[in-house]
């Protein structure tokens, strides 16, 4: 397994991500099953993978998610602000790993990054109208949804809706 375990959970370790890791990361950002709960339109090559990650600042914190040594996921916080306290949550399996409950533990174990790692006080995530599994996964994860924003985001040829979610970590 390339990359240092940084966090254990009950089956999954996030480890850090290193440029073993750009393949997978790329074959599923363009994976149309994937891009779709990003709003990725544009396709990413291997290099603007490895410049996403080679450029990436202290504004966000990468991982790929294992089990057993063998690469399930991804998990991210951006728009890390430590003087606010507060970060933003982003997450995908893959998606012939879908359906094990790996996405509500990834994104368990980095709400827990950033609650007892970082200090943070606030996680946020957003989810659009019809991915209903990521709902689920945040509401598992103690997420409230706290907002909505309307026809904010082109996917697919269509606007769609987003609902807000935060997590302070005295509701944890």
């Amino acid at each position: 397994m390339a990359g240092a375990a940084f966090l254990r959970g009950d089956r999954l370790t996030l480890r850090t991500v290193e440029p073993a890791d750009y393949e997978f990361v790329h074959r599923h950002w363009n994976d149309p099953e994937v891009r779709r709960g990003f709003a990725r339109s544009t396709p990413r090559t291997r290099e603007d993978v490895a410049e996403f990650f080679e450029e990436s600042d202290d504004e966000s914190v990468h991982f790929v998610a294992c089990v057993d040594g063998e690469r399930v996921g991804f998990v991210w916080l951006f728009e890390i602000d430590d003087v606010a306290g507060r970060a933003e949550l982003g997450y995908w399996v893959a998606p012939d790993e879908q359906g094990n409950g790996y996405a509500t533990e990834l994104a368990d174990l980095a709400v827990r990054y950033a609650f007892d790692d970082r200090g943070l006080r606030k996680v946020s995530a957003r989810v659009f109208e019809w991915n209903d599994a990521s709902r689920r996964v945040l509401e598992r994860t103690g997420f409230r949804q706290e907002g909505h924003l309307r026809d904010h985001y082109y996917v697919d040829g269509e606007r769609v809706d987003a609902s807000l979610y935060g997590l302070l970590r005295t509701e944890e």
